[in-house]
């Protein structure tokens, strides 16, 4: 157990010796640096060095007032929400900074996403920042973490399309539940204004990552275009086999689907003029 949680403290930033003097300073509050160091069995400036670190990281407090410095560990809860209040901080600092310096986009470059966590940052970013359009085509976990970004770009305007395994309550946005794909494992396809998109396929459980991808190129517009007629023939396929459903329903149901979603141009026009009727 021991062993685990100084991985999981290590994850948090802390390095090997710093994470054992942490959880040897949760064990024995208020013990001397000298202490921590009989307890850990490390040579005393080396676990010295490690306390001023973690003092300096906020993960422990030193009591400067008695003849000999205690310490006192951070409850790690506290820990991460002061790091994330840090955190936004720099990140707004960093930002206004950034935005004196001129920044050409990249338009050409593919970009490999290599956790889970980059995927999700990456699609949540794209969803904030759109402003015209959104589809994606993903398994029900990806769509349930990302529904209250979806609901939020419809709020504002944008229009929302997904296309999912199953229904699912999605005010303000168009949602079209087909069937399950089969894979082993959960894909998100987010495309942003038909000129971003983000493509990754991960574990059923969204812990682990097989591969991802981000970019903003000439492609995007053909994926847009792709992932819309995709959603919109299983959302006919699925009519077809509903029963009550006639030529004339689904007729009208694409010419909603295409008169909202259809991009501009020579074929938008011509499946136009097939699914209305000709005039008597």
């Amino acid at each position: 157990m021991s062993n685990s949680l100084e991985y999981l403290l290590m994850e948090l930033g802390l390095s090997g010796l710093e994470a054992e003097a942490y959880l040897a300073v949760l064990a024995e509050p208020d013990s001397t640096g000298y202490r921590i160091s009989q307890v850990l069995g490390k040579p005393a400036p080396n676990t010295y060095k490690a306390l001023d670190s973690l003092v300096t990281k906020g993960a422990i407090l030193a009591d400067e007032g008695s003849r000999s410095r205690t310490f006192i560990a951070i409850p790690i809860r506290e820990q991460v929400i002061q790091r994330n209040h840090r955190l936004d901080m720099l990140a707004d600092e960093i930002e206004k900074g950034l935005e004196r310096i001129h920044r050409p986009k990249s338009e050409e470059g593919v970009y490999k996403l290599s956790t889970v966590h980059q995927v999700m940052a990456r699609a949540e970013e794209m969803i904030e920042s759109a402003h015209d359009t959104l589809v994606a085509d993903a398994d029900n976990l990806p769509l349930k973490r990302l529904s209250q970004n979806f609901l939020s770009a419809a709020e504002r305007g944008v229009k929302v399309l997904l296309h999912g395994r199953e229904s699912m309550s999605m005010p303000g946005c168009e949602f079209i539940s087909s069937v399950t794909e089969g894979w082993q494992g959960d894909i998100l396809i987010l495309i942003a204004d038909s000129s971003e998109y983000l493509i990754a396929f991960m574990s059923e459980d969204m812990r682990s990552m097989g591969q991802g991808v981000w970019s903003r190129n000439f492609i995007a517009p053909c994926i847009y275009r792709g992932y819309l007629i995709k959603a919109l023939f299983y959302r006919i396929c699925m009519m077809i086999g509903e029963d009550g459903n006639s030529l004339e329903d689904i007729r009208a149901e694409l010419l909603r689907l295409w008169d909202r979603w259809g991009y501009s141009g020579p074929g938008k026009e011509a499946l136009e003029q097939v699914l209305r009727k000709p005039d008597n």
